[in-house]
């Protein structure tokens, strides 16, 4: 009797032990010592440091010092976004895992290429630019529950699945999908989404004149790649329709472009994630022929350099050049210029490339461009009107 009461209360003190461990392990804290500066290395003061678990959930915030510094502590576990913001910069961000007891965060602000008021656009280049583009801050700034990639698509740019009506005769919607300069094909299919498209199709038979429509026109195989990629990891996602010609590659106009943030892989049946050894990820993709059709080796890194910018802007009056589409040449992999007539060249291979910057009404620029650590200087092109 006595015996089994000792293991029983053996038993219950073990219990306790690695219910106190476990629980020291869950309310234990990581440190992240932050050190902001510029591109000539001087501190950078008063920014805002916010390290982000999720889309917008804020797991610690402050502001740095007169020598560019902060120490925030977050919980153990899982993935962060660290995101730095001061007013004259350029948002700087990058990912960890906080599988570690502290870290060491080096960021390096990129100054505004310059501070203009916004370009006049027609009122059709507005709409367009509004329904087919959405990068990290729009998506960040929704109201609406945004739970992957599709969700943004879906719940934030419609237009993408419904065009609005085109001229000519081929056939509008969302049937492609790119990441990171890549056309992805035959990925995984998300069962749930499989189930959803079952009954979209039996719904149909009803009105067979009419066939299936909406969401449930979108191929499975893109459905399931958007949904495997993370709202936070999204730096900007753009929508070629079926008159848009701008990319000179297969399958490359009714297609979603999305560009991942710096630091982060994406990979068929895994998604998007934070990526120890980003470029081997990527190369371990570009083997897999099946899988993905490989246009230009765009490795995905952390170094603050790849995200390098380039500001196009009016050659007579100065003001940005809105919604420009700024291509590589090799691959045909293109980003749009923003309101500020900005544009991160994250999407360019290290090495130097020849970019193509169109904007109709302005006479075609073509400009060769260095990426690696020793340039990381901002880029500014003036685009001419024909004469």
């Amino acid at each position: 009797m006595r015996a089994s009461l000792r293991l029983v209360v053996s038993a219950l003190a073990l219990q306790a032990l690695h219910g106190a461990a476990a629980a020291a392990q869950q309310t234990s804290q990581l440190l992240v010592r932050v050190h902001i500066v510029d591109s000539s290395g001087a501190p950078v003061g008063n920014a805002d440091v916010t390290v982000l678990r999720g889309l917008t959930e804020v797991a610690a915030t402050g502001v740095t010092d007169d020598a560019g510094r902060r120490t925030l502590s977050v919980p153990h576990g899982g993935a962060y976004e660290l995101v730095v913001r001061r007013i004259g910069f350029q948002r700087g961000n990058e990912f960890f895992r906080g599988d570690r007891e502290s870290i060491d965060l080096r960021i390096v602000l990129h100054r505004s290429t310059q501070q203009l008021p916004a370009v006049k656009v027609t009122a059709a280049e507005d709409l367009k630019r509004k329904s087919y583009h959405i990068d990290a801050d729009d998506i960040a700034a929704s109201q609406r529950p945004i739970i992957d990639g599709w969700d943004v698509v879906t719940k934030l740019r419609p237009d993408m699945i419904h065009p609005r009506p085109q001229s000519g005769f081929d056939p509008c919607g969302l049937y492609y999908v790119w990441v990171n300069g890549r056309r992805i094909m035959f990925a995984p299919v998300n069962d749930a989404l499989a189930a959803k498209a079952a009954m979209a199709r039996r719904g149909a038979k009803a009105t067979p004149h009419i066939g299936v429509t909406g969401i449930g026109g979108v191929p499975l195989n893109v459905q399931s790649v958007l949904s495997s990629i993370h709202p936070e990891h999204i730096a900007e996602m753009n929508y070629a329709d079926c008159n848009d010609f701008s990319v000179n590659a297969t399958r490359a106009r009714n297609a979603v472009f999305v560009t991942l943030k710096p630091g982060i892989a994406f990979e068929p049946g895994t998604g998007s994630f934070v990526a120890d050894e980003p470029v081997r990820a990527v190369d371990q993709l570009a083997n897999k022929s099946t899988v993905a059709e490989q246009v230009q080796p765009t490795a995905v890194a952390a170094a603050p350099y790849r995200a390098r910018l380039l500001g196009v802007y009016d050659g007579s009056t100065g003001d940005p050049v809105v919604d420009a589409e700024v291509a590589d040449s090799a691959s045909g992999t293109f980003a749009r210029t923003t309101q500020t007539g900005t544009v991160s060249l994250v999407f360019l291979p290290e090495g130097v490339s020849t970019v193509r910057v169109h904007k109709p009404g302005y006479t075609d620029a073509q400009i060769a461009v260095s990426i690696s650590a020793h340039d990381s200087v901002p880029i500014t092109l003036v685009l001419s009107k024909p004469k």
